[in-house]
């Protein structure tokens, strides 16, 4: 696997943390509940449908500014937010993560190594012009050409050849069965833009003054640097039309500047409500906050091939030494649950094999609670070096800062001693880019997602050689087999019994430590509803269904 750490790998921006208190909500809003953690009961997938048309939306990006809309290289919260209303992929991701058709209306596998997609006719692009075959070859191809910087290059990495095959078909060909393939193609990854106007617009594409040319339900208005993005009804679209006929992305990069203009009811919705923030945006009179399911997660993950954090028995020791539990309530405000591995739950929700899924991972063991004699013998046997072992935190990121002050302290507890270094955000960025930036550090702290369903989306990333955050080198030939057979099985049974035996494997050796699964937290002012609340907003045209509650 190939793909960029910043695809999956958020770094958060600075968090305000007021309160320790962990949070509740009843199903379906955040305005009443008695204080404790938020349970899988309070979870919803959706809101209340919209009434109604609404003149303008202003919705925050807590992120900050996109780099660009260009859809190929849109691999970040606030790029993905906007681009994801503005450019149709050729398959939709559901608000319950599953996947259904979208640009492409029927998709068929005449052999395993090819993937044959009939594109909907009738669709134009905002500028009148009709969708082709040619548009979505070129869209696809670009993610091919690493002139483009292309987010996602790793998804075509069995991928021989895309051709127009017919006056509305395109066909994909593979060097290998690729079963996860389709299940990716729910994003950006294959969101289609116009060719000509892409080859027309070259580097521009994407920019502030360029734009896109793209089918969805809104229509690339203007770009404000430093200020927002403003997208417009395309009243025109094929599907159903979007009950807002404006929306602002306006950019906030501090937590506690946008609360305020939360409450204050300037802004009328966010995803990514701060943590910090959630008892106050609770107990907001002029708004609910909503939690959802999600694939995001907050992990540690070693960095080194060498030194006692390249040991999976000092891995393991400094897992189990770690409060899961404590640290969601004080850290997350109750706004997530304990995590067994590195991919969450969510990601096979809609999978034929589910209760495959389930019963391997409810089989991996719960450490959500700490075992700290089990964590002193594996120190005691593994015999660690006394020199202290780096952890890398982003600065100004206090909800980062505030966990890995808790891992320091538990690492105490069982001999090991961590000492945490504060990197400005574009240094912390290039330990995942660059293998030489990542020998000064013996871990790293990061929040990261998964955009698509599909548990060989992520996962080879980690245990396979060369994967992009295989950072130790790990490597077992059984897993080799299991995944790669697993990723080429047709039979969603047999790639899912594959997948389990892999982490049986793999799970113990702490290629990760999951400290915890993050859930969706969504803010929408009283006068808006119809938001998905689960993270599938990440890679679907959400906005299309706000509106006037």
């Amino acid at each position: 696997m190939t793909r960029k750490h910043l695809s999956r790998r958020r770094i958060r921006r600075a968090a305000v943390l007021v309160s320790a208190g962990a949070l509740a909500v009843t199903t379906g809003c955040g305005g009443g509940g008695t204080s404790g953690s938020v349970t899988p009961a309070d979870l919803v997938v959706s809101t209340p449908p919209a009434a109604g048309e609404i003149d303008k939306v202003s919705w925050a990006l807590p992120m900050g500014e996109p780099a660009t809309v260009d859809p190929v290289k849109a691999g970040d919260y606030s790029p993905n937010t906007v681009v994801s209303n503005l450019c149709e992929p050729l398959m939709r991701l559901t608000p319950d993560f599953s996947v259904e058709p979208g640009l492409a209306e029927s998709v068929t596998r005449p052999d395993p190594t090819t993937l044959v997609f009939t594109i909907r006719p009738g669709v134009k692009f905002w500028n009148g012009n009709p969708l082709t075959a040619a548009d979505v070859v070129h869209s696809l191809r670009r993610n091919l050409d690493p002139g483009n910087r292309p987010a996602h290059a790793d998804v075509f990495k069995h991928v021989a050849d895309i051709v127009q095959s017919g006056p509305m078909q395109v066909t994909v060909t593979f060097t290998r069965p690729d079963e996860q393939f389709l299940d990716s193609m729910a994003g950006s990854v294959s969101a289609v833009s116009e060719k000509s106007f892409v080859e027309r617009a070259g580097d521009g594409y994407g920019t502030p003054s360029v734009g896109v040319m793209c089918t969805g339900p809104f229509r690339f208005g203007r770009w404000v640097p430093g200020e927002r993005v403003v997208v417009t009804r395309n009243d025109e679209y094929w599907g159903t039309k979007a009950k807002a006929k404006e929306f602002d992305f306006v950019f906030f990069t501090d937590d506690s500047t946008l609360t305020t203009a939360l409450v204050a009811g300037q802004i009328d919705g966010t995803y990514e409500a701060p943590i910090g923030s959630l008892d106050t945006l609770r107990g907001s009179p002029g708004g609910k906050l909503y939690f959802g399911p999600s694939t995001q997660s907050l992990s540690i993950g070693p960095a080194t091939t060498t030194g006692p954090a390249a040991d999976p028995r000092v891995r393991e020791a400094l897992d189990l030494a770690i409060d899961k539990t404590s640290l969601i309530g004080n850290v997350l405000h109750g706004a997530g649950a304990p995590l067994k591995t590195f991919t969450p739950p969510l990601s096979w929700a809609g999978d034929p094999a589910k209760p495959v899924f389930d019963a391997g991972y409810a089989a991996l063991p719960d450490t959500s609670k700490p075992d700290l004699a089990r964590a002193q013998a594996l120190i005691r046997e593994a015999a660690p070096a006394a020199e202290p072992l780096t952890l890398a935190i982003p600065s100004g990121d206090q909800t980062g800062l505030q966990t890995a002050t808790i891992v320091q302290a538990a690492a105490k507890q069982i001999g090991l001693t961590l000492d945490i270094r504060q990197m400005q955000p574009t240094e912390f960025s290039e330990l995942f880019y660059d293998p030489a930036k990542r020998q000064t550090v013996d871990l790293v702290i990061a929040q990261g997602y998964i955009e698509v369903p599909g548990v060989y989306y992520y996962s080879p990333g980690f245990v396979l050689p060369g994967g992009v955050f295989n950072w130790t080198g790990w490597r077992d030939a059984e897993v080799e087999r299991l995944m790669t057979e697993g990723q080429q099985a047709a039979d969603p049974q047999v790639a899912a019994e594959k997948f389990v035996a892999a982490q049986k494997v793999f799970a113990p050796a702490r290629l990760q430590i999951s400290l915890a699964q993050l859930h969706e937290r969504l803010y929408m002012s009283n006068t808006i509803t119809g938001a998905p609340a689960s993270f599938a907003y990440i890679g679907s045209a959400w906005a299309a269904a706000v509106g006037k509650a």
